[in-house]
């Protein structure tokens, strides 16, 4: 067994709590992470509607991480502001994409699934925060 310099192995109990302490400590800041990437989301979608409480979107994942695309836009009522099927294309729609797709890789967690789309797949929301 190769000895590192100015190491000293703890005992196994103590290195495994210091480990699972550690390990769930990486978690809430990685899930901290994604609330605050999911917030710049918000902000990116407020400065194109300013009105919108609800982002559903699509993500996918390729050999880069998950990419997210917008499928529809609304207000806190249920109305609908912006729908891909529908509407003009979203302006600087990356800017709140990429957001989106930050946040899933930092914490799978993220969002909610609430459908899926014709192809299958699944779709997520956003709600932003007031």
């Amino acid at each position: 067994m190769a000895r590192l310099t100015g190491y000293i192995r703890l005992p196994d109990p103590v290195r495994e709590h210091t480990l699972a302490a550690a390990h769930q400590q990486a978690k809430r800041a990685a899930a901290q992470y994604a609330r605050l990437l999911a917030a710049e989301a918000g902000i990116a979608a407020r400065a194109v509607h300013p009105a919108v409480a609800r982002l559903v979107f699509r993500l996918v994942e390729d050999i880069t991480g998950p990419s997210a695309t917008l499928v529809a836009a609304y207000t806190a009522s249920g109305r609908r502001l912006w729908h891909v099927d529908t509407d003009d294309e979203w302006p600087d729609e990356s800017l709140v994409t990429d957001h989106l797709a930050a946040a899933a890789e930092w914490d799978d967690n993220a969002f909610t699934i609430v459908d899926t789309d014709t192809d299958g797949k699944y779709l997520y929301e956003h709600h932003l925060d007031d």
